[in-house]
């Protein structure tokens, strides 16, 4: 017992001072820093006390909110922040260099997912990923396809709310971004063919998914109708374009339930 309560406070304190590099000045640290901390809470994780290690259980290790969000800004800033074809890479002079920094990230993002995988953060800060599917298709897309695989295994009706819930945040970053005329925007065009991805998802087995699609069309009409705050009362809800993203699920769903 002893031991153990020396453990889990040199644990987290090693924890707090990986969670302070994640702002350090220098990418490089912060990097080191974010894959330590990967590493670190997939090891201390809520499957640690399990198989006969019941007495470790103390031990284990759960991210804050606080943390969470360092954990998916760090994501934004260093993974996703500009796609790198590989068309790029091989004009590229120093294309070496460059590949070398798209595995790189791609380990940084692969850390992240397990985190999600191994129930160490919540299935929906998996929309922080999934929304970036199509974007970045040829940097990441084995390593996104595989965590929409497993992730759909762990809970159906989670991963479809999910799968909604990224689509819904980049309705509303296109929104603040241009304003409420949004459908013949690209970028609209574009959230519509991520959905259309995410349908074909969904297996044949209309009765397994049943649930799941009839929990997400009921809270993708109620996200379409949501009422702006503040003044604009009589206007149409800023959010009725979703409706044409929700109908890329829709001839997935039951004739009964449509």
């Amino acid at each position: 017992q002893e031991q153990l309560r020396s453990l889990k406070t040199r644990v987290a304190s090693f924890c707090s001072l990986c969670q302070s590099c994640l702002s350090d000045v220098d990418a490089g640290v912060q990097e080191q820093a974010f894959m330590v901390l990967s590493d670190l809470l997939l090891v201390f994780g809520p499957q640690l006390p399990r198989e006969g290690r019941e007495a470790l259980a103390p031990l284990v290790l759960l991210p804050d909110a606080g943390l969470q969000s360092q954990l998916a800004a760090f994501l934004m800033d260093h993974v996703f922040h500009h796609p790198c074809s590989h068309e790029e890479l091989s004009a590229t002079e120093d294309s070496e260099s460059r590949i070398e920094e798209l595995h790189q990230r791609r380990v940084l993002l692969a850390g992240f997912c397990k985190l999600i995988i191994y129930n160490v953060l919540e299935l929906s800060a998996a929309s922080d990923i999934f929304k970036h599917f199509a974007k970045f298709y040829s940097d990441y897309g084995d390593i996104i396809k595989e965590t929409l695989n497993c992730t759909r295994q762990i809970d159906r009706q989670e991963w479809a709310r999910t799968l909604l819930l990224s689509l819904q945040q980049l309705m509303t970053e296109l929104l603040l971004q241009q304003g409420p005329e949004i459908r013949a925007a690209e970028a609209f065009l574009e959230i519509r063919d991520l959905a259309r991805r995410f349908s074909l998802l969904f297996s044949l087995h209309q009765l397994r998914n049943r649930p799941a699609l009839l929990s997400m069309h009921k809270e993708g009409i109620q996200f379409a109708f949501q009422e702006p705050p503040g003044p604009g009362l009589g206007l149409p809800p800023l959010n009725l374009p979703f409706l044409e993203v929700l109908s890329e699920f829709s001839p997935r769903l039951l004739r009964a339930d449509k």
